[in-house]
């Protein structure tokens, strides 16, 4: 891995030359907020430097397909409301060197509960140190706000502050063992819901609903979100992976595979994932699993929702679309779906809160049509699902990038809250659902 201590003095040590020649006065002109001073170093997996960060805020971002990961150290701002997005666009319109890694609330309007407390309608911060590795490079981004180097005093303070968030010591694991896992709601109360959601969609025009329910693991400590996240993101190589650890205790984490969107200038791709069977370790039982998710009319049904759902959306932006991979399997290490890749071009260009409002939630977590999804969630599901399932990602001038948050987790204190969702159709039971969300929290391994 990287000399982080030989990182740490050569950063320094060229800022220090660097800013000898600078006008400051000149700088103080400039209309940008912000300067950022950009390093290239060497090629990095950021996952293995994680463990090694030991101020917070602390954020991680890693794409599917490997194409971009993204950790990012304190905090210059953090935005926990919607209608901040139009500052967050503002600041990244004028600024290309500009990321905001985070998260928004799978929906802002419904209860909430504390154990989400800290994590508020969203949560997207711009670090004061950003590593970012693409399959060419890996660069070290420092970002200064100008009021902080406008003086000789106040850039010296600003080296000092820099040599501390530089800084780097190996995470000190915690074994913690499960002492207890409650289940919310109970398996009988499970049972009603179905029955309340199978009622409404016999009874009323929808189509689908997603329902979640959630373990709630008690650790006979604290638990330690560095240690679970890392101990789960071995297995999945093939998933989006985020970690935003505000420092106040809380930790949300995901291992998800479905894309949201990704957004390059005009060109979008998005992931369509539903209908889902378990995987085997013997081959045979595994091809049988697929062939079952296959054929399925109820399975087939549920991914065909979503499909539809969302080519309708591209087709009301004037997208011009392309479908690939349509109705495949895709294999991670406990489950399987049915996947479907959609690719499109935007007739212009659009921004990251825009593309939020027209394809989250898609009916792969929240139902059709989405009004009517939307009520039998909240009469029937009796928590909070907070970020879960929400949409989670990078944002920056040159693109954006969000997956949704599923396979995802909550640190507080002692306990994992730990959440997994089903798709109802008509022909759905409740036995078979509450197996599909049990093996859905398979990809969390909590014993370390």
């Amino acid at each position: 891995m990287i000399n982080l201590l030989e990182l740490k003095h050569s950063v320094i040590r060229q800022l220090s030359e660097h800013w000898k020649q600078v006008d400051f006065d000149n700088l103080s002109k400039d209309k940008k907020r912000f300067v950022t001073y950009k390093f290239k170093i060497e090629k990095t997996k950021l996952s293995n430097l994680l463990g090694h960060v030991i101020h917070r805020p602390l954020n991680y971002f890693k794409s599917k397909d490997n194409s971009k990961e993204i950790l990012g150290i304190g905090s210059h701002i953090t935005y926990t409301k919607k209608y901040d997005y139009n500052k967050l666009l503002g600041l990244i319109e004028s600024d290309n060197d500009l990321v905001f890694l985070g998260a928004q609330r799978f929906d802002s309007n419904t209860k909430r509960d504390d154990a989400w407390s800290g994590f508020d309608e969203c949560h997207f911060t711009l670090p004061k140190i950003i590593f970012e590795t693409t399959p060419e490079s890996t660069v070290l981004k420092v970002v200064f706000n100008k009021k902080s180097i406008s003086t000789e005093d106040k850039r010296s303070n600003a080296l000092f502050e820099l040599e501390a968030y530089l800084n780097f010591i190996r995470h000190e694991f915690t074994v913690t063992k499960p002492r207890e896992v409650a289940t919310y709601p109970s398996k009988d109360q499970w049972s009603n819901m179905v029955d309340y959601c199978l009622n409404t969609l016999s009874t009323t025009p929808l189509e689908k609903v997603v329902i979640a329910r959630k373990e709630i693991v008690e650790f006979d400590r604290l638990a330690d979100p560095m240690a679970i996240f890392e101990k789960n993101m071995k297995n999945a190589n093939d998933s989006y992976l985020m970690y935003l650890d505000p420092g106040d205790g809380k930790v949300f984490m995901s291992f998800t595979p479905e894309k949201l969107f990704k957004l390059n200038n005009r060109e979008i791709s998005l992931d369509c994932i539903a209908g889902t069977r378990p995987r085997s370790n013997d081959f045979e039982a595994d091809l049988k699993y697929q062939s079952e998710l296959m054929s399925s009319a109820k399975e087939l049904n549920e991914h065909r929702i979503v499909t539809r759902e969302i080519q309708e959306k591209l087709a009301n932006l004037g997208a011009d679309v392309r479908v690939e991979n349509k109705e495949s399997i895709l294999k991670l290490k406990f489950i399987q779906h049915l996947h479907t890749h959609v690719n499109a071009t935007l007739p212009e260009r659009s921004n990251f809160a825009v593309l939020l409002n027209t394809f989250h939630p898609t009916p792969a977590v929240g139902g059709r049509p989405w009004e009517m999804a939307k009520k039998c969630i909240e009469q029937a599901e009796p928590f909070d699902r907070g970020l879960y399932a929400g949409p989670m990602g990078y944002i920056s001038a040159e693109s954006s990038e969000f997956a949704v948050a599923i396979r995802s987790a909550l640190t507080e204190e002692t306990k994992l809250h730990l959440f997994g969702g089903c798709g109802l159709v008509t022909g759905s039971e409740a036995e078979s659902e509450w197996v599909e969300t049990q093996n859905k929290m398979k990809n969390f391994e909590i014993t370390l």
